[in-house]
């Protein structure tokens, strides 16, 4: 029998065989792990292309005692037909016990249409101050369900803990509410002024040059009082940046 390299013809032909048998299970596994692949990495673009809508309590920043019910969108679609359950139903320290209520807002019992990527729908929610004060929960489990426009239904499951923060402190942080507030701090003592002035005006328009007691000091004061806020203005307004 011929041989080719002590091989005889039936040994090459098992050897080919098994090499392309090699060949197909290298090929099915490389076809099975590119599929798989593909499935994770669109399941990952579906997972970030995705609407994500969440329902927390945010503190404020200009006193973080005070926080808000927020439920947003965090992801990059559009979520449709947003349902939000929270139980048991979140009270303020200063709900009426008849009439309306935090519990009672419309986008907490009847579904919301949209909320667009990156909207937050808010609400003042309560001071944990006050809330210590009253018998109210702490703890709400949130169950939320929306879909996105491709008509995908999501649900997601979570729980509020407004206790989480109790113990913890913070610095105070001015804003532009703060110079907003010192502003019109100014306006009103600046139209107290004007007041006094205008009165001043009358009553020497009234009575000639007769000496006014009652209006004259009123007058200095107020005048007074409005130099003083607006010399201050500028420094007040530094301190807040540089805080």
């Amino acid at each position: 029998m011929d041989t080719f390299w002590g091989l005889t013809a039936t040994d090459w032909t098992a050897i080919y065989t098994l090499i392309t048998l090699l060949l197909w299970v290298t090929a099915v596994v490389t076809v099975v792990y590119a599929a798989r692949q593909w499935r994770d990495t669109r399941a990952a673009n579906l997972e970030t292309m995705r609407p994500y809508v969440l329902a927390t309590a945010e503190p404020l920043l200009s006193d973080r005692q005070v926080f808000d019910l927020s439920i947003r969108n965090i992801g990059q679609r559009p979520a449709i037909d947003v349902r939000v359950e929270i139980d048991p139903p979140p009270r303020r320290s200063s709900d009426p016990a008849e009439g309306p209520t935090l519990g009672k807002l419309r986008m907490l019992n009847e579904p919301i249409a949209m909320i667009a990527p990156g909207q937050d729908m808010r609400t003042l929610w309560d001071d944990h101050a006050k809330r210590h004060e009253d018998d109210l929960p702490w703890v709400h489990r949130v169950k939320i369900e929306y879909s996105d426009t491709s008509g995908h239904r999501f649900a997601e499951q979570a729980i509020i803990d407004l206790s989480a923060m109790c113990g913890t402190g913070w610095r105070v942080e001015k804003t532009i509410h703060d110079v907003g507030q010192a502003v019109e701090r100014i306006a009103r003592s600046s139209e107290r002024t004007l007041d006094v002035q205008r009165r001043l005006v009358d009553a020497y328009s009234s009575h000639g040059d007769r000496f006014i007691p009652d209006v004259v000091p009123q007058a200095e004061s107020a005048h007074r009082r409005a130099l003083r806020w607006m010399r201050e203005l500028p420094h007040r307004v530094r301190m807040l940046a540089a805080r």
